[in-house]
């Protein structure tokens, strides 16, 4: 019997969640792909001559039937089908590069196992399960990630356990259904769509910043904090900020294959009176009408805390170049961190990518995002 599981991603905080569910009792397992065409017949032709017309692209779905098992719960014993992982121990969740996208990979394969533990809910019954579903399984953000894998056990097949068939996707729904003639038996059932969730941003929001640029700089500040590995990003307002005040510029970036963001937020001014929380456009040189800043803030695979929220600004609100940390605070003393990779131009170090992406927020939500990525030798 194949093991089906489904799997949810998500980010709590600065925390990653991986949540997986063992499909019992499997009824029916339906995979459908979808190749939508639709036949012109030509007149006084006969069939062999029908042109068919393929308009749309192509799609698959993946209906799943099953009856929920009701359990003797008891903590990792080995019965819960419910089970999760967080990243606040030593594992690391890394990312499955056959998915131009980037997709979580959650698969204890050689090399980077996680370890699932039984959800901390006592989920042996069927009406405790059900409620489960709802509050770790249903999509409510577009960070939320789905993936169904299938293990089959055959060692000869695409099926085995540390390289199972993968779907990525997203379920349109969840249902649970019980009956008067078998009143304790409750069938469940997920519909779920291979592919990738986007969506259409509020129109009351910020449209994306435009003219973006990441740009790698080498032996960055004010003397003496002069050797720094830093990139430069510069950005100008959107078309249009909504319909209400913006009033928070959001600065994410990553090392390419990495599934975390790490976040730098600043307050902004549309206007020439910038301050210490809030980032000013420059009004003179060649960033004239660009907000300028420089990434890393912190360490470069660290989320910067709270408290670095507006870090590094001026009195006037630009990117202070020569500020010095505070003593401990930052490694080396630096205003902010180093890359880490070497940026000295030799054709020996091989270039590390990173992505960052920008977008502005007001009281109706976020706007639109622009990304670029840069490596981090520079030629």
């Amino acid at each position: 019997m194949a093991i089906i599981r489904f799997y949810k991603y998500e980010l709590i905080g600065d925390t990653e969640w991986v949540y997986r569910y063992s499909i019992p009792n499997l009824e029916t397992l339906n995979i459908q792909y979808n190749t939508p065409i639709s036949p012109m017949p030509l007149p006084e032709e006969d069939a062999d001559e029908n042109i068919l017309v393929k308009i749309e692209g192509n799609s698959a779905s993946i209906d799943i039937d099953w009856t929920l098992a009701n359990y003797e719960y008891g903590t990792d014993n080995g019965t819960c089908h419910f089970e999760q992982w967080n990243s606040s121990g030593t594992e690391t969740l890394e990312v499955d590069n056959t998915n131009v996208r980037g997709k979580f990979d959650p698969v204890a394969r050689t090399g980077y196992p996680i370890t699932f533990k039984d959800m901390t809910e006592a989920s042996g019954n069927p009406s405790k399960q059900i409620q489960i579903f709802k509050d770790k399984f249903e999509s409510k953000s577009l960070n939320n990630d789905f993936l169904i894998t299938i293990e089959d056990g055959d060692a000869n097949s695409y099926g085995i356990a540390s390289d199972p068939m993968r779907f990525y996707g997203s379920p349109s729904q969840m249902s649970f259904s019980i009956s008067g003639s078998s009143p304790i038996v409750w069938r469940a059932r997920i519909q779920f769509f291979v592919g990738n969730v986007i969506t259409v941003f509020d129109p009351d929001s910020p449209e994306s910043p435009r003219d973006l640029s990441m740009v790698a700089q080498a032996n960055f500040g004010t003397s003496p904090n002069n050797n720094r590995d830093v990139f430069k990003i510069r950005f100008k307002d959107p078309t249009s900020f909504g319909a209400t005040d913006t009033h928070t510029v959001r600065i994410s970036y990553r090392r390419a294959g990495k599934l975390a963001w790490y976040t730098a937020v600043y307050g902004i001014d549309t206007g020439t009176d910038g301050d210490a929380t809030k980032l000013e456009k420059e009004t003179s040189g060649a960033d004239n009408d660009y907000y300028v800043l420089y990434l890393p803030i912190y360490d470069h695979e660290e989320k910067p805390p709270a408290s670095y929220k507006n870090a590094f600004l001026n009195a006037s609100g630009h990117f202070d170049t020569g500020t010095t940390a505070p003593s401990g605070s930052l490694k080396g003393g630096y205003a902010h961190a180093d890359i880490d990779y070497k940026m000295d131009g030799s054709t020996t170090n091989n270039p590390v990518f990173y992505d960052v992406k920008v977008y502005f927020e007001n009281s109706s939500g976020d706007g639109g995002t622009a990304e670029e990525s840069e490596k981090t030798v520079t030629d």
